[in-house]
């Protein structure tokens, strides 16, 4: 009878010991074998052997992939052994006295019930909320913290198995910065699965992410984890340009399988240090980082004032012409002869606003958030993982958007939208990622499918990775879809469209991939609404960053295009553009994203230049065919013209761009930090933005103006051989009195920026500009 009793505490019941479908041990009451305080308490005995029969089940059918799961069975499985051991030796004892009594059993196994009922509860909580990685390191590390000794020993050790697992890919990741991960469980991920043919160039800021889900957070923090993620991209590059110091780096890896959060911490410092200084030191020396940095600062920021004057010497006769991709051949021929070495590197292109993804084989000047992974040919946005609720990708440089733009996209949804709600953003066009014109899809009883355009503001109570986010929202305006559920696997294609303050929409099915079948419907029905993003923005320069977000459940993307406008996009050659060629790993540090905002340096400050130049090519051509008192108003008008022109010109070099880029040079030459570098040159991109009025439009687009008044007064000048000089002195002195009221708006709100901020340099702008008080007492008098 004991036989039968102790085997049913291995989980297997017999003939007296009863279960009914998969259901707790009881004993069986008609066979009259026991009296009743004697089931009561073999009921409680017995009910040992149901939980491990439960657990035993887990540990006999596991066949996961998942290598926490093999690690979680191993460790549950040896905690298990002390109470089968227990088992034999009270079949031992039977055998010996051929005697047992019911209340000593019990007592005996006293100390397994609140064991067994445990590691039962933990398997069912880890199946039922499917966790894995780093979830199951936290929740063990969760049941280690109870008040019973013996228990708080197993769920020890068990966490113990489970952590070799993560030491082995943090060993792995920190020493080859490659991935040992099968199942998508270590809390870092590669987002670009593209093979590159060369194995050691990557982008340094999409091909690897945090996978913030499975970050341990009770022993890795976020900050650790992005210290962690820069040590084995660190060694990738490392390792490419065979700069790493292996044995160093090695010694402090075989010190990492500690279980105490200090000295984890103190060792990844201790790399995190180590391999940053290697790679400043490839970057710097090996890559002559200062060099590079200084042909930017010479020729993209034009500070190389002989070279501008050339070039534009050179090739005054074909900038004015029309635009014409000949013309732009010819200019890149008078660069590469000009007697500069860098040249070879340069070279002029057409900037055009908007980008295109006909696949997502490279995922170049993209930002990646959250859940998004590239596979082959598309980008497929998961579930949120993190403390956000949305995952999605933004192009990491602003888009112009004021003066109009197209979007295109065509997209899958992996599953129907749910009902009675479900929702997925693709259109995002945020000031920044906490301010959002959000295009939703949704779906309820009530109105079935429709598209809501909202307004979301995003405030982040907490920097903490429990953040709540709240959100204040706006609706905009709502358009419902009669033709189109949003089914399963269905491909859709969708058109904006944002012209003259009317934002329009069309979407449809498609059958291809990459191409929008939209363009081929009727303008009838495209779905319209009066907008303005004045209204919501502050736009920098009539641009924003510009991205898709998903919501819930699973998006594929296979095509993203964007055409928008430039700032200057009604002059000719507006879009001219320098471009330095920077190469591997030198790019890691003056990335793509830095480089296309040095280039929106170029085109803002190239047309200055390039209407200062014409100014003194015209003065010469006027001082040597006129006397002073047969063109007053144009020798006047000249004058004034050439001395706003320098004014802002000497404003942008010398003032803004030389003073924040010697600061940039001289901290950089004292760092030792990769990742600080990276800030710094971040902080002299932003703080040159500011100063040069990029985020203030109305500035910006008062600048041009007067750069559109040099170039009517350039043909007036023109004409003078055709018309005589007295008709042109007369049209030069209406387009004064113009000027001068364009020029009196744009000082009035240089003054008015100056009374919200302490900036030095805009002083000394008021003082270029007016220096013996003209435009102020002309202000003063229209007052």
């Amino acid at each position: 009878m004991l036989h039968d009793l102790l085997f049913s505490l291995l989980g297997k019941p017999g003939s007296f010991v009863k279960q009914f479908d998969n259901s707790p041990f009881y004993i069986d009451e008609s066979l009259n074998l026991f009296s009743k305080p004697e089931i009561v308490q073999l009921n409680q005995i017995v009910n040992l052997g149901y939980h491990y029969q439960q657990i035993d089940n887990f540990l006999q059918n596991q066949d996961e992939k998942s290598s926490y799961i093999k690690a979680l069975v191993y460790g549950i499985d040896n905690s298990l052994n002390d109470y089968r051991q227990t088992i034999l030796t009270l079949e031992q004892e039977y055998l010996n006295e051929k005697m047992f009594i019911v209340s000593q059993l019990n007592v005996r196994l006293q100390a397994y019930y609140q064991i067994l009922l445990n590691l039962h509860t933990s398997i069912n909580i880890i199946q039922q909320h499917n966790m894995r990685g780093g979830q199951i390191l936290d929740y063990l590390y969760e049941r280690t913290l109870t008040g019973n000794d013996r228990l708080q020993q197993i769920y020890q050790n068990i966490l113990s198995a489970c952590y070799e697992v993560l030491f082995q890919q943090l060993s792995s990741w920190l020493q080859y910065g490659q991935i040992l991960d099968t199942s998508d469980e270590f809390f870092i991920q590669r987002i670009d699965e593209k093979k590159k043919t060369d194995q050691h160039e990557y982008n340094w800021d999409t091909s690897f992410t945090l996978n913030i889900q499975m970050l341990p957070l009770h022993f890795i923090t976020l900050q650790m984890a992005d210290k962690i993620l820069f040590i084995g991209k660190a060694v990738k590059v490392l390792k490419g340009q065979q700069e790493l110091f292996i044995n160093e780096h090695q010694q402090l890896i075989k010190e990492i399988e500690v279980y105490d959060s200090f000295t984890f911490n103190r060792i990844i410092d201790q790399l995190q240090k180590q391999v940053g200084e290697q790679l400043v030191q490839v970057i710097v020396n090996k890559q002559e980082l200062f060099i590079h940095l200084k042909n930017f600062y010479l020729f993209i920021l034009l500070n190389n004032g002989n070279f501008i004057q050339q070039f534009l010497s050179d090739c005054q006769s074909i900038l004015q012409l029309p635009q014409t991709q000949q013309a732009l051949q010819e200019l890149n021929f008078n660069l590469h002869k000009m007697d500069y070495d860098q040249t070879e590197k340069m070279e002029m292109f057409i900037y055009n606003n908007g980008f295109e993804y006909k696949t997502f084989q490279s995922l170049n000047n993209l930002q990646i958030k959250n859940n998004v992974i590239q596979t082959i040919n598309i980008l497929r946005m998961g579930p949120a993982r993190g403390p956000e609720d949305w995952s999605g990708v933004f192009r990491d440089v602003k888009q112009s958007i004021e003066n109009g733009f197209t979007l295109q996209i065509v997209f899958k949804f992996k599953q129907q939208l749910q009902k009675p709600l479900g929702g997925y953003s693709i259109l995002q066009v945020p000031q920044d990622l906490s301010t959002s014109l959000v295009l939703l899809f949704c779906q309820d009883e009530e109105n079935g499918v429709f598209i809501r355009l909202k307004l979301d503001q995003q405030k982040v109570s907490s920097l903490s990775v429990e953040s709540k986010i709240k959100f204040k929202e706006e609706i905009i305006y709502k358009w419902k879809l009669d033709k189109i559920d949003f089914s399963e696997g269905d491909l859709h294609s969708l058109k904006i469209n944002y012209q003259n303050d009317e934002l329009s929409l069309i979407i449809d099915d498609t059958q291809s991939d990459t191409q929008c079948k939209t363009d081929i419907l009727p303008p009838s029905q495209w779905k319209k609404v009066a907008f303005k993003f004045q209204k919501y923005f502050q736009l920098e320069l009539g641009r924003c960053m510009v991205g898709i977000k998903q919501y819930g459940q699973i998006v594929d993307l296979y095509t993203w295009k964007m055409i928008g406008s430039n700032f200057l996009n009604d002059a000719s050659w507006s879009g001219l553009t320098l471009k330095y060629q920077v190469e591997y790993p030198l790019s890691l540090l003056i990335t793509p994203s830095l480089q296309e905002k040095f280039q929106l340096f170029f085109r803002y400050l190239f047309p200055i230049r390039h209407a200062q130049f014409e100014l003194q090519q015209v003065w010469i051509k006027l001082t040597k065919k006129f006397k002073k008192k047969d063109c007053k108003y144009i020798l006047g008008m000249h004058t004034q013209l050439m001395h706003v022109v320098n004014a802002f010109y000497h404003y942008f070099q010398m003032d803004i761009i030389a003073v924040q880029w010697s600061k940039m040079i001289s901290r950089m030459q004292n760092e030792i930090n990769f990742e600080l570098m990276r800030k710094i040159m971040d902080e002299f991109e932003q703080s040159v933005s500011n100063q040069l009025f990029l985020n203030l439009q109305q500035i910006v687009k008062n600048i041009f103006q007067i750069i559109k008044f040099v170039h009517k007064y350039i043909e007036l000048v023109n004409r003078i051989e055709m018309q005589h000089h007295s008709l042109i002195n007369k049209e030069c002195y209406k387009l004064m009195v113009e000027f001068d009221t364009q020029f009196i708006a744009l000082f009035n709100l240089i003054q008015l920026l100056t009374k919200s901020t302490n900036q030095t340099a805009l002083f000394q702008l008021l003082t270029r500009l007016d220096y013996n008080s003209y435009f102020d007492n002309k202000t003063n008098e229209k007052l």
